[in-house]
């Protein structure tokens, strides 16, 4: 075998070898796009599972849900009680009374409204002004009344009016129906309640503080 026939075998043999490099390193970059994509599909999947809701109007929680349907009962249940805490946790100051009220009718239709006008003009507030009576509403939970929508929900909860020897508590339960509206930052949660009825309100009992 001569010489030219061995360079040439060499040649050939080098190129196998070039081209047995090219496939892995082909191959390689295949696996390492294959696996950024999956993570990257990933990540874009679980940050569309992602919610915010509030914390008693105090803070943004982070709360991850793998059901849509899940999400937005937590976010149906946060409003409905944010509602209640602001409409009847009141401080014997008219200007808080006005003020939480107001925030109230933000997350409502007119219903709510008029509820409180009820109050008003029966003296319920003024009445907490003068008397120097605080109330405290305290939610324990917000159950779905069927799955259509509107959403149909009711509210229990205990309501305690705190005198200046006396506390009592009320045993508080409401009904109302939620519908979708925009988000805002008087309304995070871009939610409306609507045809909202105190069903209870009765006295559970009364202590010495």
């Amino acid at each position: 075998m001569n010489k030219i026939q061995l360079l040439t075998k060499d040649i050939e043999k080098s190129f196998k070898g070039l081209n047995r490099l090219t496939l892995v390193c082909v191959c390689l970059s295949f696996i390492f796009s294959l696996v950024v994509g999956l993570a990257a599909l990933n990540y874009a999947e679980r940050q569309r599972e992602k919610i915010y809701v509030l914390d008693q109007g105090k803070s943004l929680l982070l709360a991850l849900q793998t059901d849509a349907v899940m999400s937005k009962e937590l976010e149906i249940k946060d409003h409905v009680s944010r509602f209640h805490e602001l409409m009847f946790t009141l401080s014997p100051q008219k200007k808080t009374i006005q003020e939480n009220l107001d925030r109230a009718f933000n997350l409502a239709d007119k219903s709510a409204y008029e509820y409180s006008q009820d109050l008003a003009e029966k003296g319920y507030y003024s009445r907490l002004v003068s008397a120097n009576i605080s109330q405290q509403m305290i939610v324990d939970s917000v159950v779905f009344q069927g799955n259509g929508y509107p959403y149909q929900v009711k509210t229990f909860a205990r309501q305690y009016v705190i005198r200046e020897s006396t506390m009592s508590e009320y045993a508080f339960v409401s009904s109302c129906q939620v519908l979708n509206a925009s988000r805002s930052d008087v309304n995070p949660h871009g939610l409306i309640i609507e045809k909202f009825v105190v069903l209870e309100n009765n006295l559970v009992e009364t202590r010495k503080r």
